[in-house]
């Protein structure tokens, strides 16, 4: 008895909500009369009481169609044409709305995607179809061209629906970006303008969710709650590590309870595809803690643009801690301009520091060891390395300034050299070969001469041989000790196999890192062997050409000349070493 009750109960309520149909979908009385139309158009919205899935959907539909339009306009006619057969579909069959609810969603979700992600694609330039330029696109806060040679590019200007010019350093970043896009650079961080402005995001007017009157729900109730739930899962896994949340008071899109209706579950859906679509768009403003370098937490003013950036005070940021105490970390590694740049760029007047890769190069910035974990990922082999450089750039540093010394006392004594002094090299070897008794052969005196300026040789030459040695050894160390990182590194693959590769980067990073030092090293090693020895030949030229000058002049002598050697006309002169 209660099944028939039942049965005749539903069958009653349809039969209502198919006059209700039937009236809204048939013409007035008399409408012929009047002109009107043979066939009334049955649209979504004038089914809010019959059919509230329908009117749910025209709504959201409009939302969307409305954000299209308000958006950056990249790929504007294949949005459009999906929005439209969309449209079409839900108004020419508004009783199989269930059927349209996927496509719709799909369509919100490819939306929250574009907000998220980057892309570059060739297409006619916007507002002038006479010219064919490549398109680069970072999430739905920035939107540039680029003409294919290269020597054009602008920024699509929200706020004055027009292109705006790139010159100078921005063009070249534009470049740069084009070519990360394509996959023909290495990420890096991008300094470029962006489409919008702070706090000068779309608004669309909130709209509370519709009160529906109790009425029974079509066969595809329970297949609108599993895809509503289907939906709600993944979106809660792709959106939990997005920085929409900080500075919003969005949340993730829960499964539905027991007992939701499939038209509330899928309007609650729409609704969270909505608000978080909208987010993507936005440059906000908040107060946030951060923990600094020296890892002190503090709260500071920062802001969020769309999904791709967080700065402040000068700062690069990265979400850090867990959704229970969710906070901000600042990224090392930046330099003085791009701390300066970030913190002109506040206002929205400058371009600011973008990461093409959606925050995985932020995450291997902030992973990146400082140069100190560096020279500690070298080992034994790196500190041995780096100790024999010390030593032999100090060895030739104190050698260079002894040659400097010497040189200047040079200079002197060719200032006076009526008055030998023994500080010098020259003045020694003069007064050895004043020396010398009269008569004396001539090959014996040239024999005198080079054994008094081979006695000079080894303090000028003092430490080439040694800093030469170190900087042909420091190389090979480095190569020593990548050798033995990579048995480590095998070694660790084959305990724990191939599966993880950042366990094998990270074995191979270090290895490498003896090479490194040991270039690192050899490098600045070989420059100073070159510098002192290029100053040494010097001296040694002049000691030469000095006493070349003083024997000639003794043997050019008359007999009866004094047994000392007094300085020629060519001696007088001051001749700069």
């Amino acid at each position: 008895m209660s099944n028939r009750r039942r049965s005749a109960s539903l069958q009653g309520v349809m039969a209502a909500l198919c006059l209700s149909l039937m009236a809204l979908a048939m013409p007035a009385w008399g409408d012929e009369e009047r002109g009107a139309p043979e066939r009334a158009e049955l649209l979504p919205e004038a089914l809010g009481l019959a059919l509230p899935l329908a009117a749910e959907l025209s709504r959201s539909l409009a939302a969307l169609e409305a954000l299209v339009e308000a958006d950056l306009p990249f790929l504007v006619d294949q949005r459009r044409a999906r929005l439209g057969e969309l449209r079409e579909a839900l108004s020419a069959r508004p009783l199989e709305a269930a059927d349209q609810a996927e496509r719709l969603v799909a369509a919100w979700r490819q939306e929250l995607a574009y907000g998220r992600e980057i892309d570059s694609w060739r297409a006619l330039l916007v507002g002038d179809e006479r010219r064919e330029v490549d398109y680069l696109r970072l999430g739905r806060v920035g939107l540039y061209f680029l003409t294919p040679d290269g020597r054009e590019g602008g920024v699509w200007s929200r706020e004055e629906a027009r292109w705006q010019a790139l010159e100078g350093p921005a063009l070249a970043e534009l470049r740069k970006g084009m070519a990360i896009a394509r996959e023909r650079r290495a990420p890096e961080l991008l300094a470029l303008p962006l489409s919008i402005r702070p706090e000068a995001p779309w608004r669309a007017p909130a709209q509370p969710l519709p009160s529906w009157p109790e009425a029974p729900e079509a066969v595809e109730a329970a297949a609108l709650r599993a895809f509503a739930a289907q939906q709600a899962g993944e979106l809660r896994e792709a959106l939990s590590d997005s920085r929409l949340r900080l500075g919003s008071e969005l949340v993730l899109p829960a499964r539905p309870e027991a007992g939701v209706t499939g038209t509330a579950a899928i309007t609650e859906l729409l609704r969270h595809l909505e608000t978080w679509t909208h987010e993507s768009g936005r440059w906000r403003r908040f107060e946030a803690p951060v923990a600094g370098v020296d890892g002190q937490i503090a709260p500071r003013d920062v802001a969020r643009v769309g999904d791709l950036l967080l700065f402040g005070g000068g700062d690069l940021l990265r979400p850090s801690g867990d959704d229970s105490a969710p906070r901000l970390a600042v990224v090392e590694g930046l330099d003085r301009e791009q701390r300066a740049g970030l913190t002109a760029a506040w206002a929205g007047d400058a371009a600011l520091l973008l990461d093409p890769t959606g925050g995985r190069l932020l995450d291997a910035l902030a992973r990146q060891p400082s140069l100190v974990e560096r020279f500690h990922q070298g080992g034994v082999v790196g500190y041995v390395v780096v100790a024999l450089g010390g030593l032999g750039l100090l060895v030739a540093l104190l050698q260079f300034l002894y040659l400097g010394v010497v040189r200047w006392r040079l200079r002197r004594q060719l200032r006076d050299l009526g008055q030998l002094r023994d500080d010098n090299p020259l003045g020694r070897v003069l007064g050895r070969f004043r020396t010398l008794p009269q008569g004396v052969p001539p090959e014996a005196l040239e024999a005198r001469l080079d054994e008094a300026l081979l006695a000079e040789l080894p303090r000028l030459e003092r430490g080439q041989g040694l800093v030469k040695l170190l900087a042909a050894v420091a190389p090979l160390l480095g190569l020593l000790g990548t050798v033995t990182g990579m048995i480590v590194t095998f070694q660790a693959i084959t305990v724990f196999g191939t599966g993880d590769p950042q366990l094998m980067a990270g074995g191979i990073s270090q290895a490498l890192v003896t090479t490194v030092l040991g270039l690192v090293t050899a490098v600045p090693l070989l420059f100073a062997h070159t510098a002192l020895t290029s100053r040494s030949r010097g001296l040694v030229g002049l000691l030469e050409g000095k006493a070349s000058a003083a024997l000639a002049e003794h043997l050019e002598a008359p007999p009866t000349a004094s047994s000392a050697v007094a300085p020629g006309r060519g001696e007088a002169r001051l001749v700069h070493a």
